[in-house]
């Protein structure tokens, strides 16, 4: 079970000593999700912006240089800049797939050729037969977007895409996840835990580390934290999670955030 944050900062039960923590932590480093998480979801992928202020508040978090800030983020890397107003921020993309470093180029792990065959055959065939539905191309994965539609319609067209190329993914090292608005087939080997180990092996050993998501496909990055930092699940509480506690919506991660920079004394 999941314990909820109090939007305005205040210890809540279970995590008394959370901003105590983070007042008296040398280091520290904060990983966020981006959609549902610093932004409200949108039927048009480059329609959802971050909530008023939020961009801010990275900006100066990042500024401040008491805590390092990271965006793991399905979406390409590029995107998740434009969307922030390209922030001097770590961004990682395409579920771990994409990495840019706030001082450097963006690197790209690409697919092994047997990933590729499997994407590009499935991607080709969804293509023709769900006309109107939007499909997006990313660097090692496709998401068939689903949102706007009628809820039941949804759900009916996720399953039965899953089922009918289930097997063809399993055969080229692809596998199908579930997210808010859709369905989306990626490579295996790689996922937003991966990248935050990675994030983590260049912090120091005392590093406090949170993660804070909102989506199935975050939940890789919960279970990679445990015993290494703090999940912060956004949104229903009673969802299944391996995240320690939640916040309610976009609004409660601004406050969050606004409490973040007050406890670490950020100017």
């Amino acid at each position: 079970m999941t314990t909820a944050i109090n939007g305005a900062g205040r210890p809540f039960a279970g995590f008394s000593d959370f901003w105590r923590q983070v007042r008296n932590a040398t280091a520290r480093l904060l990983c966020l999700d981006y959609d549902g998480t610093l932004a409200p979801f949108a039927i048009e992928p480059m329609h959802a912006h971050p909530l008023p202020g939020i961009a801010d508040l990275l900006r100066d978090m990042a500024a401040g240089g008491t805590t390092e800030v990271a965006i793991l983020s399905g979406r390409p890397a590029e995107e998740v800049a434009a969307l922030l107003g390209n922030p001097r921020l770590t961004i990682v993309g395409s579920h771990g797939f994409e990495w840019w470093p706030v001082d450097g180029d963006k690197r790209t792990l690409r697919p092994t050729p047997v990933q590729q065959r499997g994407l590009d055959t499935i991607r080709d065939a969804l293509q023709r037969c769900q006309s109107g539905q939007k499909v997006e191309v990313k660097v090692a994965s496709f998401a068939l977007h689903t949102r706007g539609m009628e809820p039941a319609a949804a759900a009916a067209m996720e399953r039965e895409t899953v089922a009918r190329w289930g097997s063809w993914a399993l055969l080229h090292d692809l596998e199908w996840r579930m997210f808010n608005g859709g369905v989306e087939v990626r490579c295996i080997g790689r996922n937003k835990g991966d990248a935050l180990l990675d994030l983590l092996d260049l912090q120091p050993r005392d590093v406090l580390a949170v993660y804070i998501g909102d989506d199935e496909t975050d939940e890789d990055a919960f279970v990679a934290l445990r015993g290494r930092g703090i999940g912060i699940r956004v949104g229903h509480a009673g969802a299944p999670t391996a995240a320690q506690a939640h916040l309610a919506d976009c609004t409660a991660v601004a406050g969050f955030l606004h409490t973040w920079l007050q406890v670490t004394g950020t100017p």
